[in-house]
């Protein structure tokens, strides 16, 4: 049996058990209870019935006199029954028990010291001509005296007994019953997922009756789903980084081995080539160092107040003399009336890397803008550039080592719009991008002041 097939089983049982031990205590209780009605009802019977025939023996003698009062109390008595009548100062005139007259010490014996007797159990009054003339107790001596009872008390009994013995049998077959349902539904989940952590992508995972189960499932489904995504997006970045590695890496790698050989001349302008491919080695590695430390969970922004106006003067200034050079018409603007909290060094980069993207595929003549403005509580970056990119590049601009046409013809690395993204993610914000009439526009949207979302 499972692990879950015990605990659902041995909890169901213990609880089941539980509710029938206090279900049976309560029982008990409420016989005990009518037990105790039983005798108060049938004690105030015996005294309606006894005091006035104890009156009429004072009204005839003049006191209790104590064979009057026995002929009299005898016919009412039985042998469960006991009665004790008393004077106006409760000392014992008459005590009758089971029928028979007894004395004071055969009394006591029975119930003990007779003052601490009627301190518990307070004897009823006997009034005649609207004055105390003694007292009257009486009561059954035990409740299983009488043969009814007793028989009514075996048949209740075994009736709890026979309950309790059905109950246990129907809750061991309810509880295995229960407890095989979910240990099925569990393992068949674990082994569905166990299949899925052992490499499987296309473990179908069963629909079951119950919502949580379905909950399960429907989220490993998903995950199965972003692992596919993710590997596969993995294998096509891993042969990126590769082919982009391997070209500038095997063309210093010959050059170096013919000048070595003596083949090529070590000049001036051979060393700077060789310099460039280095550069550009070093910028890939280390686009691939801070995206991967950008998506890292353990990765820390450091927020700070930023002034708007400031914030886009510098993203101005950095730009305006290289897009004066490609003769594109750039522009910066803000209409933010009032201070954000972002990281400025991380959000500065961000939107570097578009605007650059940006100029780097605007045609000669054309224009880049970019925009800051604030619409309800979130912060709102737009990047604007003459030109159209299609469906595929739309979709894919975001991933990693994705390059369109244009950006492999001018050796693009694929990672910049990629960096954009995570960065934004670290402000919980996102990114997107679409065509406009003649331009394509980036929006970054974040808010004013958040905690940072998990990637």
């Amino acid at each position: 049996m499972s692990n879950i097939f015990r605990r659902i089983y041995s909890g169901q049982l213990i609880t089941s058990l539980v509710v029938i031990f206090v279900m049976s205590l309560f029982f008990i209780a409420g016989i005990r209870a009518s037990i105790a009605h039983w005798n108060t009802d049938k004690t105030a019977d015996l005294e309606r019935v006894l005091i006035p025939v104890i009156s009429k023996v004072y009204r005839l003698n003049g006191d209790l006199d104590s064979t009057a009062l026995e002929r009299a109390l005898l016919p009412y008595l039985t042998d469960s029954l006991y009665a004790y009548v008393f004077d106006r100062d409760k000392t014992p005139v008459l005590l009758l028990s089971r029928s028979e007259r007894i004395t004071l010490g055969q009394a006591e014996q029975q119930i003990g010291s007779m003052q601490t007797f009627l301190t518990l159990n307070p004897p009823k009054e006997i009034i005649y001509d609207r004055r105390t003339v003694g007292y009257l107790s009486v009561d059954s001596v035990d409740f299983l005296a009488y043969k009814a009872n007793r028989a009514f008390i075996a048949t209740m009994w075994k009736t709890v007994v026979a309950g309790i013995v059905a109950a246990v049998i129907f809750t061991l077959f309810i509880s295995h019953f229960i407890s095989s349902f979910f240990s099925r539904q569990t393992l068949s989940l674990v082994e569905e997922i166990t299949e899925l952590s052992s490499g499987k992508r296309s473990v179908s995972f069963i629909k079951s009756d119950m919502e949580e189960f379905n909950r399960i499932s429907q989220s490993a489904e998903i995950l199965q789903n972003q692992l596919e995504n993710e590997e596969s997006l993995r294998r096509q970045w891993t042969e990126d980084i590769s082919h982009d590695l391997r070209t500038p890496v095997t063309a210093v790698k010959v050059q170096l081995e013919a000048m070595s050989d003596g083949v090529l001349d070590s000049g001036k302008k051979r060393l700077d080539n060789l310099f460039a491919e280095m550069l550009h080695i070093e910028k890939l590695v280390n686009n691939l160092q801070d995206l991967t430390r950008f998506e890292s969970p353990k990765m820390k922004i450091q927020r700070e107040c930023i002034d708007a106006g400031i914030f886009i003067d510098d993203v101005q200034e950095r730009f305006e003399f290289l897009a004066g050079q490609k003769d594109i018409l750039y522009e910066c603007s803000t209409d933010a009336t009032k201070p954000f909290f972002a990281d400025e060094h991380l959000l500065l980069r961000c939107v570097s890397n578009i605007v650059q993207n940006a100029l780097q595929y605007t045609a000669p003549g054309g224009k880049v803008s970019v925009t800051l403005c604030e619409e309800g509580t979130d912060v709102i970056i737009k990047v604007t550039n003459t030109g159209h990119l299609s469906q595929n590049d739309l979709d894919h601009m975001f991933d990693r080592m994705y390059r369109g046409d244009k950006a492999r013809t001018e050796g693009g690395y694929g990672l910049g719009l990629s960096i954009a993204k995570a960065i934004m993610i670290l402000h919980g914000g996102n990114i997107s991008a679409e065509n406009q009439k003649i331009s394509v526009c980036l929006t970054m949207k974040f808010p004013l002041k958040t905690e940072r979302k998990q990637i």
